[in-house]
Parts: structure tokens; sequence; C-alpha cells
């Protein structure tokens, strides 16, 4: 069982020994000097040590005083700090949103705007899924979804549409291929990402070009992987444009294929949210400022029923 001090005689302890004085210590924590004078006897005799030395003007620490003070200083400090970050934990509005992983490592992170988060007494706990989740079922403010068909909630907005493309290492083929009815794509090893919806017997099917047997395939389940592996060289990956645009421009990763990918059906990723959800001024905010990263030629889509 702890041996704790009378916490009262601490904090007149702390406030006397800080002032220099029994009266301005009173004066501070709203009591007589002879309340303050009483604790710090209290607490003395808990202790077992003197820890003033009362003179006719005024007070002085003794050495053991001296210790003290350094000592419940510290400890006073850091209790004021814990319960600062405490209360300012409580007072900020924690949101949940769930975002395919890679969209949030590639395009919303480098983005968000942490200053107004942090004005607006933000959070946001993030849930990195390609799944469909309820908003009700898994309590989630918001959600960024990747799908073909528009979303049923009554808020839902088109943040852009999917834009595939074929990269590599630029030393991983001597040249671009002209088309994917290039001979050489036999040669190459395929690399994609199991969750996206276009994949490459989807474009293969669409351009009338039957799979070459025996056609090298590696599949990761996300795209962060997927682009790593074609950055080591590995072989030609099918991803997103947005997720590799940097990458383009360092020149780590080239366009492989001039391709032609589907124009119908194009998947697309939606920023969500219900109408209960949308009663909370916290998660309105959010859904307009990541609305705001947007092009602004992309119209919003709001259901009315």
């Amino acid at each position: 069982m702890r041996s704790l001090p009378p916490l009262k005689g601490i904090i007149y302890f702390e406030a006397s020994a800080r002032l220099q004085s029994f009266k301005l210590a009173a004066e501070e924590l709203f009591v007589t000097p002879g309340a303050v004078s009483h604790q710090i006897q209290t607490l003395e005799e808990f202790i077992g040590q003197k820890l003033f030395i009362r003179q006719h003007r005024g007070i002085k620490l003794t050495n053991a005083g001296i210790r003290y003070f350094n000592r419940i200083s510290l400890i006073l400090k850091d209790l004021d700090q814990a319960t600062t970050d405490v209360g300012f934990v409580t007072k900020t509005q924690k949101l949940i949103v769930s975002i395919p992983p890679t969209l949030l490592n590639k395009w919303l992170l480098p983005q968000l705007n942490y200053t107004y988060l942090t004005e607006n007494s933000i959070a946001i706990v993030f849930i990195d899924t390609i799944e469909t989740l309820d908003l009700n079922k898994e309590n989630i403010d918001l959600s960024i979804r990747y799908c073909i068909e528009a979303p049923t909630e009554k808020y839902h907005r088109l943040l852009f549409q999917e834009r595939m493309i074929a990269v590599c290492a630029p030393n991983y083929i001597n040249k671009p291929l002209d088309d994917l009815a290039d001979e050489r794509l036999a040669s190459c090893t395929l690399i994609e990402t199991t969750n996206r919806l276009i994949q490459w017997d989807l474009v293969l099917a669409n351009n009338n070009i039957k799979p070459y047997s025996n056609q090298s395939k590696i599949y990761f389940q996300n795209s962060m992987h997927t682009i790593e592996a074609a950055i080591q060289g590995i072989g030609i990956a099918f991803v997103n444009r947005l997720f590799v645009e940097s990458y383009l421009e360092q020149g780590v990763l080239i366009e492989a294929i001039n391709m032609t990918v589907m124009q119908e059906k194009v998947p697309g990723y939606y920023l969500v949210s219900n109408y209960e959800k949308m009663q909370n001024s916290a998660t309105q905010l959010l859904y307009k400022e990541i609305e705001s990263y947007i092009n602004n030629d992309i119209t919003s889509v709001i259901v009315d029923n």
C-alpha cells in the first residue's frame, strides 16, 4: 500500500516554498495563513522532517525543504500536464474515417490540413480498409469508398474516378511496349492488386487479346506492395495513376505500355456519410475539408431521398 503524504499539505507547501511566504500562499490559495501553517505542520509530522525555518519576518526552507520542493515541483508539473492532456483529449471530437490504405497513404495524408483539425478540436481515427463498411453498425463518421456504383447514403461526393496505368522500373524493359499486342508482353511478369475492380484480364479482354499461356503473374492485396514490386523491377504493375504520379515525375517508374483502359463502368472514390452522422458539426467540417482537396470541376452528388 502506498504511503502518500497529505495532498493538501503538498499544495500548500509548494505555494509557500515558491512564494517564500505563508501569507502570499494563503492569498493565492484563498485560505487563511493559519490554515497554510497548519497543513504544512501536518506534512512535516508525516515526513518527520522540518521543511521551513520560521523566522520573525518570514520563512526559510531547510535543506530537507529545498530537496523536497525540487522534487515536488517536478511532480506537480507532470500532474498538471497529465491533467491538461486528458482534458484536451476529452474536449477533442474524435471522428472515425474508413479509407482504402493506399489512398490514405498517397493522397489524403500528404494534404490533410492538421492545423485546421487542431483549431476545430478534431482528431481522426483511420480505419484503412477497402471493404464497404456500414456507417452505423461500425460507428464510422465518414468513409471514402472505392466502388463503381454511387453509394446509396444521403451524402456522397465523387472525389475522382480511377485512372489505371501500367508502370515498371526504367531498367525492366529496354523501351516501353507499343501496345498490349506487343509480343514482349508475354515475357513480362504482370503485377496486380487483387482488390482492384479493373484487372489485367479485363483490360486484355477489352482489347481483344487472349492471355498468353504460362504468363508470369504476381498478386498483392494492397496497392502499396504492388507499386513497391514494380519499383524493385519485378514486373509491370497495373495501378491507379494517382498513386504513382510522384514516382513517374522522379523517373523511379515509367509508363510501360501505351494502352486503352475500359471507359464504361469506371470505378471511383466517393466521400460518404449519412444524415445521422452529418448532424455532428465536426463531421460536417471534416466532410467539407476533404471536399476542398479535389478538383472544382467534379460536381457534387447528393441524393435527396
